[in-house]
């Protein structure tokens, strides 16, 4: 397999100050082709201003609109080999799941270049901008977005800071009941609402819950998927559990999949959604205070 001529060497270096620094030196003949095999990947391509360089995506890259008309070459747990290489692409990068996978192996031994970017902490996802921004050769752009995060973060942390914090549960699924636990940028987002996790002590990133222990933690506040975009809908499998405060004080939401569960560049969207339902209390400036955050559209 002949490559079309690129040569892009992606060196790891640890700074004096902890941070992860990527470096990258390209020569390339023509314009990158990039293969994304991750939404978060795929959203801050286009964030950076680079999504005329993507040539694929995944099957759930569906963040921005124009992601949804590019190519779909499987999902990061299953690449489609044959529709990547069809592609011809210069660089393919996933996130740091897909770098144990067969499939990702033989593109890598092929001579494909790929990097990937881990997105488990608020940390790992601005080190994931700042990665890609390199790759796609704006570095500006990606200090730019993690500088902005870093401020709204800091802004939140003040909102919050003279108001008690709730005891939280974040679930994703019913069938079974999984919850956000420690060891996630969720996990870090609630605390950072004013929340306090109440799955932080099982010691698993997405344990599985039973309802005796939930009544037993008694949260103030219920978060779950399971009711949909609307955060005033009915709480239905709750309502009976009337002894659950979050359940007794009106407290259950709802909480859009999207981009509640994405990282990325949104995090702050997800972030100021959350506090909202935690404590919307610290939030007298809008009239309903289930207001969900609109983004606009790029």
């Amino acid at each position: 397999m002949t490559l079309r001529s690129s040569v892009i060497t992606v060196a790891i270096v640890l700074g004096v100050t902890g941070f992860a620094v990527v470096r990258a030196e390209a020569a390339r003949l023509s314009p990158p082709r990039i293969v994304s095999l991750a939404p978060s990947v795929t959203e801050t391509i286009f964030a950076l201003g680079a999504g005329a360089e993507l040539v694929g995506v995944s099957d759930y890259c569906d963040y921005p609109p124009a992601a949804t008309r590019l190519p779909r070459v499987g999902s990061w747990l299953t690449p489609n080999l044959e529709q990547i290489i069809a592609l011809s692409p210069t660089f393919i990068i996933g996130a740091d799941v897909s770098a144990n996978q067969r499939g990702i192996a033989a593109l890598h031994a092929m001579g494909y270049r790929t990097s990937f970017v881990d997105d488990h902490s608020i940390f790992q996802i601005e080190q994931g901008v700042e990665q890609i921004g390199i790759i796609t050769d704006r570095a500006p752009a990606a200090h730019a977005i993690v500088n902005s995060i870093n401020r709204e973060l800091a802004a939140m942390r003040a909102r919050m800071a003279p108001l008690p914090p709730r005891k939280v549960l974040m679930l994703v699924g019913h069938q079974p009941m999984v919850a956000v636990g420690p060891g996630s940028y969720l996990d870090e987002l609630i605390s950072l609402a004013g929340g306090t996790n109440i799955a932080a002590g099982t010691g698993e990133s997405w344990p599985r819950l039973s309802i005796e222990y939930v009544m037993a933690m008694k949260p103030e506040v219920i978060l779950d998927s399971q009711m949909g975009s609307d955060p005033a809908s009915g709480p239905g499998f709750w309502k009976r559990f009337p002894q659950i405060p979050a359940v007794r004080d009106q407290r259950v939401y709802g909480y859009p999949q999207e981009p509640t569960l994405d990282p990325g560049p949104r995090i702050i969207q997800t972030l100021t959604l959350l506090a909202q339902r935690i404590h919307p209390e610290a939030f007298t400036d809008r009239p309903n205070r289930t207001a969900m955050i609109k983004t606009p559209a790029p």
